[in-house]
């Protein structure tokens, strides 16, 4: 008798196959939501403008406006990491956006930045950049600043505008700790490597990523490392997931430093609290949410509070891809700022120069409620330690020679 069955389950089987190869797009992905509303929970947009049916994608996957649109979604993976069937909204959405037609239909704030990023896609700027052969590279392993190094607090390039906050320190700590370390890592810098297209990417603009992409590729391979290191989460999670380097290892600096053996007994001159926010980009999308805290934890002198919301459940800065830079936004901004203040913190740590320009933003703006909050990078902080140890030494030598 069990032998009838089995044509009926082979059948089964078959149709099951054929049907799951037809599945266009992300339909059987999405198809495996059962609507138990965990993502609206989670989802931080929402807790802005309301509404409780379900998730701003899972709408738009069934055409239903809810008066949020698609391009509000910050892609920060609070959604898929709520979710029982973990289904992937963010690639859901990269599919959307890349269809529209006439670039992303949603505010973009800095539209001058953003018109010389993506500028710089096109082959007549291949020139602005230089060759590999005539480019210093001395070692196996290459750092890349980002964006971010060139941009002051007013979101436009350095050299063309004073900022109060100094962007770039992120790059000068990394090598500060290379060099401490003994490390030789060669430096990659905007005038060799385009934009790495993350912002381009989430935007839609596929073409445009495309084309830095291929540059960038073939860039790297051209200098012979097989270790790429970058302090920007959004760049390190853009060439380790949407990259094809063959033979590359892809790191962020906190994994980087850490894998080196990390440890310079440093001390902070006086008692400090510190809390960290997790970067969604590193924290729930490449779950680098321990190593940085390791990192603090060599660190004596300094105590480290978290925030309510942390780890892989921490709450995003507000803004994605250089877009929606609205009230919603400034809401989830003042939220976490509110969380850091709760911690009675002196400090907020991150590990993503995007998010200290965000969180930035508020001080920026003058709301007197965060002026005594330092926002810094990880790297900058552990730098900075690292410089204030050696100064200690250099007095103590010159003491100990005057004496």
């Amino acid at each position: 008798t069990y032998a009838m069955f089995i044509p009926c389950l082979t059948l089964g089987a078959l149709v099951f196959v054929l049907l799951r190869s037809m599945a266009t797009g992300y339909e059987f992905e999405m198809n495996k939501c059962y609507g138990c509303d965990l993502c609206d929970d989670a989802c931080p947009v929402r807790l802005f403008n309301g509404g409780d049916k379900l998730n701003i994608i899972y709408n738009t996957w069934n055409n239903e406006d809810d008066g949020v649109p698609l391009y509000s979604c910050l892609t920060c993976s609070a959604c898929t990491n709520a979710c029982p069937q973990l289904v992937d909204y963010d690639s859901y959405v990269d599919i959307r956006r890349s269809l529209i037609v006439g670039g992303p239909q949603a505010e973009i704030p800095h539209t001058v930045l953003q018109a010389v990023l993506n500028a710089e896609a096109e082959e007549s700027a291949d020139v602005d950049f230089i060759a590999t052969e005539d480019y210093p590279i001395t070692s196996n392993v290459g750092y890349y600043p980002g964006c971010v190094d060139y941009l002051d607090q007013e979101m436009v390039f350095s050299h063309l505008n004073e900022g109060s906050m100094d962007l770039g320190a992120s790059t000068t700590a990394a090598f500060t700790l290379f060099e401490e370390m003994g490390d030789d890592v060669s430096y990659l810098g905007r005038d060799f490597l385009k934009c790495c297209g993350h912002d381009q990417k989430w935007q839609g603009m596929t073409e445009v990523f495309d084309k830095l992409k291929a540059y960038n590729q073939k860039k790297i391979e051209e200098s012979g490392i097989d270790t790429l290191v970058s302090s920007c989460a959004e760049c390190f999670r853009t060439f380790a997931r949407d990259y094809e380097l063959e033979g590359v290892k892809v790191m962020h600096t906190t994994e980087y430093l850490l894998e080196q053996g990390f440890d310079m007994e440093l001390k902070a001159e006086e008692a400090t609290t510190v809390t960290y926010h997790d970067p969604c980009r590193l924290g729930r999308q490449m779950g680098i949410t321990e190593e940085p805290r390791e990192l603090l934890g060599q660190v004596e002198n300094v105590e480290l509070v978290e925030m309510e919301h942390h780890g892989e459940d921490a709450m995003c800065c507000g803004v994605s891809s250089m877009m929606s830079c609205n009230e919603n936004a400034r809401a989830l901004r003042v939220s976490r700022m509110e969380e850091v203040r709760a911690t009675g913190a002196d400090t907020m740590l991150t590990s993503c120069p995007k998010c200290v320009t965000h969180l930035e933003c508020l001080k920026f703006e003058g709301d007197e409620r965060y002026k005594g909050i330092e926002i810094l990078d990880v790297v900058t902080f552990l730098a900075q330690q690292v410089e204030a140890k050696k100064a200690k030494s250099e007095v103590e030598v010159r003491v100990g020679v005057e004496a």
